[in-house]
């Protein structure tokens, strides 16, 4: 592999592991290819840069999959459908712009949509009070439109009838719910945050929690206690049997 190649595969796997924007690691990749003083300065030819344009849209479509993968709720990494949906409309900007056509690219996502749907309502059918889908129902419908899937309308009123949680939140309360050693739940007032924490049976020590913080207004303080409520219902563990501890103000 001659230097130039060598010089490109390192840009092709930095924007393979670049942030949530690859576009802006194209630029960067190709300023330090061709311009910077202390690059290469190679002279990049069509296929070459269509090259490296693969990597970008490609990124793009790892990027909308990982964050319309209903498993993902636990991962750091997931910012769940709103952010598929920016990232989408990024993509095919980006698509459009370069003069790309890139048949079948939105059937991988169609699905994917369509399955977190389907997981989404499941779990709110079976008792779940909260909802993971962090969009507006105007941009989940318009979204819906523009990858052709079918929204079932019943279903769609179920969902946003539940209070919704941010992608952080999602991801807190699917990793305490799914960690299977910490069989207690208790909920807590700490003044200006409530706290959800769960516990083992051998000690109380060493918890996992989820707070939520609210203002100094009561109606904040109630419409936030409602959105911890729910957590709170929705995650599959008992209460403590055990009796707090005085410093603790429990809700």
């Amino acid at each position: 592999m001659d230097s130039k190649q060598t010089y490109l595969k390192d840009e092709v796997e930095w924007i393979q592991n670049s942030g949530e924007i690859p576009e802006v690691a194209f630029y960067t990749s190709f300023y330090y290819l061709t311009k910077k003083e202390d690059g290469p300065k190679l002279t990049l030819t069509a296929l070459d840069i269509k090259c490296l344009e693969d990597v970008v849209i490609d990124r793009y479509n790892t990027i909308i999959l990982r964050d319309l993968n209903y498993t993902n709720r636990s991962s750091h990494s997931f910012r769940g459908i709103e952010r598929a949906i920016v990232n989408y409309s990024r993509l095919k900007n980006y698509l459009s712009r370069k003069n790309r056509l890139v048949p079948g690219w939105e059937t991988e996502i169609h699905q994917a949509f369509l399955t977190y749907l389907n997981l989404e309502y499941q779990d709110i059918s079976d008792g779940r009070a909260y909802r993971t889908i962090n969009c507006n129902r105007e941009e989940l419908e318009q979204f819906a439109r523009e990858l052709g899937v079918d929204l079932d309308i019943k279903n769609l009123d179920l969902c946003f009838a539940q209070v919704s949680l941010t992608f952080e939140e999602v991801y807190r309360v699917t990793l305490l719910s799914e960690m299977k050693d910490y069989p207690f739940k208790l909920l807590y007032d700490r003044g200006d945050y409530f706290e959800v924490v769960i516990l083992n049976e051998g000690r109380k020590h060493f918890p996992f929690t989820l707070k939520i913080f609210y203002g100094q207004a009561q109606w904040e303080k109630r419409e936030v206690y409602l959105k911890v409520d729910a957590t709170y219902r929705s995650i599959p563990k008992l209460p403590a049997p055990w009796k707090d501890m005085p410093s603790d103000s429990k809700v």
